[in-house]
């Protein structure tokens, strides 16, 4: 199977989609505490939260929180959809992960839900919804949260951390989940690890561990960058991203040991005039087994302007090639 993780990219081809700077500087207090620059985006937004003379700084920690999600949440509510998203839906791929916190892909047309679980509130490794759009279904599993409920937005590093265990413990095998009668839990002790559902084709009863039927073959998210052909285009790959490089490098250790089967390949939509500030990540991902497919645009000089449309409309091109190629 073929899934698609999208990043931000495609909203920032929509007008008046607000920029990660645009984000943290509507909720700072630019006078008092400015954004701190040449810092990973993740420790920008908790030099927000703890600035001292933050507007939100004597407000309870946990309402502090909310509050300020809750205006990424307004800034990202209006955000529609765009003739990118169009195309990547008629790829004949069903399955989209995404860091994107918005409503975006289907419009904002909250109707559209069909299906869903939102029983996390913080976390998202269970988190999907299906969404029905021109009479076909498409699982989305917003891994980064969802603006449905503000707490399961991850913003800063302190998120992050905590996500981040979590994944570890889905691809090591290790989770729990309450019973019927809400005091005992029943514990998976490591027996579904990843490595364990690649080498010895184990049945994994997911629903008793809180897992629900989604409509694809993911038990979660996590399980696309292990099972399924993975493309992952609009993203920049940041190195703060620590969920996703760390998926990666899991996954380029069990590709060594040659428990894997499955592709996984980035899209890069920079212009190829800026490749030299990529390399190193770019050789990087290469070295871990992704395949990094290029395109040919580049920033037209003359008028200094970079035909971002056109990238995309390159690398969604070459996403359909390969889709129809791969077993």
């Amino acid at each position: 199977m073929d899934a698609i993780l999208y990043g931000n990219g495609f909203n920032l081809l929509s007008e008046n989609c607000p920029s990660w700077q645009d984000l943290l500087t509507n909720i700072s207090d630019k006078d008092q505490s400015p954004i701190l620059n040449g810092i990973p985006p993740t420790l920008q937004y908790e030099q927000v939260y703890l600035a001292p003379h933050s507007s939100f700084s004597n407000i309870s920690d946990g309402e502090d929180e909310t509050r300020l999600k809750e205006a990424v949440k307004r800034r990202l509510s209006a955000i529609k959809s765009n003739e990118f998203y169009d195309r990547l839906l008629n790829l004949g791929v069903t399955s989209f992960l995404t860091t994107n916190y918005d409503h975006a892909i289907y419009d904002n047309v909250e109707n559209r839900v069909i299906d869903k679980n939102y029983a996390e509130k913080i976390y998202s490794i269970k988190r999907w919804k299906k969404v029905n759009i021109n009479n076909l279904d498409y699982t989305i599993f917003q891994f980064h949260g969802d603006i449905t409920n503000v707490r399961s937005i991850m913003l800063g590093l302190d998120h992050y951390g905590g996500a981040l265990a979590r994944i570890q413990d889905y691809v090591k095998g290790y989770f729990s989940e309450k019973i019927e009668d809400k005091k005992k839990r029943v514990n998976s002790e490591g027996e579904f690890s990843i490595a364990k559902r690649l080498t010895s084709k184990i049945e994994f009863d997911s629903i008793n561990y809180g897992f629900t039927d989604n409509g694809t073959q993911l038990v979660s998210w996590i399980d696309a960058f292990f099972f399924a052909n993975l493309h992952i285009i609009g993203i920049t790959l940041d190195f703060s991203e620590i969920d996703i490089w760390w998926l990666l490098s899991r996954r380029a250790r069990l590709l060594k040991n040659g428990y894997i089967k499955n592709q996984v390949y980035y899209y890069p939509t920079f212009p190829m005039s800026e490749i030299h500030c990529h390399l190193p990540k770019l050789r990087l991902l290469e070295r871990m087994g992704v395949k990094v497919i290029y395109h040919k645009q580049t920033l037209d000089i003359e008028k200094g302007y970079t035909d971002y449309p056109k990238i995309y409309n390159e690398q969604i091109d070459n996403m359909e090639r390969l889709i129809n190629i791969l077993p």
